[in-house]
């Protein structure tokens, strides 16, 4: 193994380790998935009166964000997913939960089997970083056409410049980890820690990390403007809440945990 490998290997062992809630199993992450969505309701509350409201979860997962936003009043809550097994389980969940305003459908966000002017929020939810890169703009084009021209698009995500968004926090406990080391290093890392069997399931941690799009503040924020967008509202949610970094240019865009968008037609 290669310098900067150990190098990663070290400052990660020198670090305090951490497990992200929900990965036990299956149904713990759909508790976990409930429990982040009271985080993200909390970032878009001003705007999310849900009460009565027909709402698409768009990326749901496995639904344990469609389940609390369903219990938020909406006359009905649909969430859908490319991942037909996420689906599944999700659907199993809501059964047992006996949620009545809530559908799973499956399919992809660049081309939604829904008629124009439907819903009258559409969440976003932690789930714009796994769009693929080739229909993300797509994808959004899509959230604004099946959106009411009343309604409201509510979105957050950490961007790629975030301290955590590489996603591999379970295992890698090194801040920006993703800034600092090439993605070879980080994969050759990862392995490394499978070879010893350090870490179990590490394949699908790797699959993820590989999958997502790396998408920027600049970025998103181009994306807004080309499909002329109407900026409701446009935040940086900022880590350990130190919320003047914001204002510093450059630094900023590190320092941010979570952009937070609320948009319309």
């Amino acid at each position: 193994m290669r310098i900067p490998e150990h190098f990663c290997l070290f400052l990660n062992k020198c670090l305090p380790k951490h497990r992200v809630s929900g990965r036990e199993s299956i149904r713990s992450y759909y508790n976990a998935q409930y429990d982040w969505a009271q985080t993200s309701y909390a970032l878009h509350s001003k705007y999310l009166d849900l009460e009565g409201k027909t709402v698409l979860d768009a990326g749901c997962g496995m639904g344990g964000k469609t389940t609390f936003y369903a219990e938020k009043g909406c006359r009905l809550i649909i969430g859908i997913d490319i991942d037909e097994k996420s689906l599944e389980n999700a659907r199993t969940f809501v059964k047992e939960k006996n949620i009545q305003n809530v559908e799973f459908i499956h399919g992809s966000l660049d081309a939604m089997p829904f008629e124009s002017d439907k819903f009258d929020i559409i969440i976003i939810n932690d789930a714009i970083e796994h769009i693929r890169r080739p229909i993300l703009t797509k994808a959004l084009e899509e959230c604004k056409r099946v959106v009411k021209p009343s309604g409201l698009i509510c979105l957050e995500f950490p961007p790629w410049s975030s301290f955590d968004a590489s996603h591999l926090y379970d295992y890698i406990y090194i801040p920006w980890c993703q800034l600092l080391f090439s993605q070879k290093t980080l994969l050759n890392v990862m392995k490394s820690m499978n070879s010893n069997q350090e870490v179990i399931g590490i394949s699908s941690l790797i699959e993820q990390y590989q999958e997502l799009n790396r998408i920027t503040i600049k970025e998103f924020k181009g994306i807004v403007k080309k499909l002329d967008f109407k900026v409701i509202a446009f935040d940086l949610n900022m880590l350990l809440n130190l919320n003047f970094i914001k204002y510093i240019p450059v630094f900023n865009k590190y320092w941010t945990r979570r952009v937070v968008a609320v948009l319309s037609k």
